[in-house]
C-alpha cells in the first residue's frame, strides 16, 4: 500500500504541472494547449509500443476499444470540460469542482464495494472523506469567496456550471472504471497499458487539433502554422506531454494495481496540493493562512482514510500473507451462468442414460 500511496502523490505532483502550461503560453488556446499535450502523449508511447510489444500480445480487442475509451473520456474531455467551465464560470468554481472529486470517487466506489460484498462501512469511511472535503473548501476559501462577491449568475455562468458537473462525471467515472480494470488484470504491464492509452487516443486528438487550430481558426497562423512561438509552443507542449501525460499516467495506472480505487481515486487531492504550489511559485506569492489550514486538514483526512483502507479485511488478509481475500458476493450474472452450467450437465447426463 506504501509504495501504492507514493506512486499517486507522484502522478499528482506531475499532474500540477499542466496547469503552468497555459501561464507559459499566454497567447495560445489553453484547448490546444491541451490537445498539444495529448498529442504528444500519443508520439511518445508509439516507440514503447515495439519495446513492449511482447507485453502487448496479451490485451485481446476489447483491452484495446476499452484503452482508448478510458483515456478519452477520463483525460481528453475530462481536460477540455474542465477548461471551458475555467473560461465561462471561473477558476474559482472549477476549484470547486475539483474539491468533489475525490470524495466522489470514494463514494461511489463503495456503492460498487458493497453490492459485491466487499465495501467498507459508511461510520468508517464517512470522516475522512468529510475531513477530506472540509480541507479542500478551506484550502480555496479565497476564491470561493469571489463567487459570492462576483454575483455571476448569468446564462454564461450556469452553462459553466454545467460543464464543471460533466468534468466531475467524467473524472469520477474514469478513475473508478481505470482502477477496477487494472485490478482485474493485475498480470497485465501497466506501462503496455500506458503506451496503448496514448496511442489509441493519438488520431482523434490529432484531428481534433487540426479542426479547431486551422478550421475553427483557434491558432493565429499569421506568424507561423503553430502560432506566434512554435518552438515554445512544442517544447511544451512535449514536455507536459512526457511528464504529465506518459510519465504521470504510468505512475497513476500503477498505482491502480496496488490500491483499490475508492482509495485511489482519492489520491487526486495531490494534484489540487502541487497545482496551487506551482502557481504560488509562478506568481512569487506566499499562501494565504486559509491554504495552510485546509492543506493541514487536508492531510490529515487522507492519513485518516489511509487507515481505514489499510485496516479494510482484504488489506489485513494481505499483511498476514494469506492469498485468501474475504468471500466475494457472487453477482446475479454468475449465479445465472452457474445455474445454466448446472441445467447443461443434468441433460447431458439425462442424455447419457437414454443412451444407454
Amino acid at each position: 500500500m506504501f509504495i501504492g500511496v507514493l506512486l499517486g502523490i507522484a502522478a499528482g505532483a506531475l499532474w500540477g504541472l499542466i496547469y503552468i502550461a497555459p501561464l507559459l503560453l499566454p497567447q495560445y488556446n489553453p484547448v490546444l494547449v491541451a490537445l498539444g499535450r495529448f498529442i504528444a502523449f500519443g508520439l511518445v508511447s508509439l516507440p514503447f509500443m515495439y519495446v513492449l510489444r511482447e507485453e502487448l500480445k496479451q490485451f485481446k480487442k476489447p483491452d484495446i476499444i476499452e484503452s482508448f475509451r478510458l483515456p478519452f473520456f477520463g483525460n481528453v474531455i475530462f481536460y477540455s470540460l474542465i477548461t471551458v467551465c475555467i473560461r465561462m464560470a471561473g477558476a474559482p468554481l472549477a476549484g470547486m469542482f475539483m474539491a468533489v472529486i475525490p470524495v466522489l470517487v470514494a463514494i461511489v466506489a463503495n456503492v460498487r464495494y458493497q453490492r459485491e460484498g466487499r465495501g467498507l462501512p459508511w461510520g468508517a469511511i464517512t470522516p475522512p472523506l468529510f475531513i477530506i472535503f472540509f480541507g479542500l473548501v478551506m484550502a480555496n476559501w479565497t476564491e470561493f469567496q469571489y463567487i459570492t462577491s462576483s454575483g455571476s449568475s448569468g446564462l454564461e455562468f450556469w452553462i459553466g456550471v454545467g460543464f464543471g458537473i460533466a468534468a466531475v462525471i467524467s473524472w469520477t467515472w474514469f478513475s473508478i472504471m481505470n482502477g477496477e480494470w487494472l485490478l482485474a488484470h493485475p498480470k497485465h504491464s501497466s506501462a503496455a497499458w500506458t503506451a496503448l492509452q496514448g496511442v489509441t487516443v493519438l488520431p482523434v486528438v490529432l484531428v481534433a487539433f487540426a479542426i479547431l487550430a486551422w478550421g475553427f481558426g483557434w491558432m493565429d497562423t499569421s506568424v507561423s502554422l503553430l502560432g506566434e512561438t512554435p518552438v515554445r509552443f512544442l517544447l511544451v507542449a512535449l514536455l507536459i506531454g512526457v511528464l504529465c501525460s506518459w510519465v504521470a499516467m504510468l505512475f497513476w495506472n500503477q498505482m491502480s494495481q496496488r490500491l483499490p480505487s475508492g482509495l485511489g481515486g482519492q489520491l487526486i487531492v495531490f494534484e489540487s496540493i502541487s497545482a496551487v504550489i506551482y502557481a504560488l511559485i509562478w506568481r512569487g506569492e506566499y499562501p494565504t493562512t486559509s491554504m495552510v489550514i485546509g492543506f493541514s486538514i487536508l492531510l490529515v483526512g487522507v492519513s485518516c482514510s489511509l487507515y481505514v483502507f489499510g485496516n479494510s479485511p482484504a488489506e489485513r488478509a494481505k499483511k498476514l500473507g494469506s492469498k485468501t481475500l474475504p468471500p466475494k458476493k457472487p453477482s446475479q450474472r454468475q449465479l445465472r451462468a452457474v445455474q445454466k452450467a448446472k441445467q447443461k450437465a443434468a441433460q447431458q447426463t439425462i442424455e447419457q442414460n437414454q443412451n444407454v
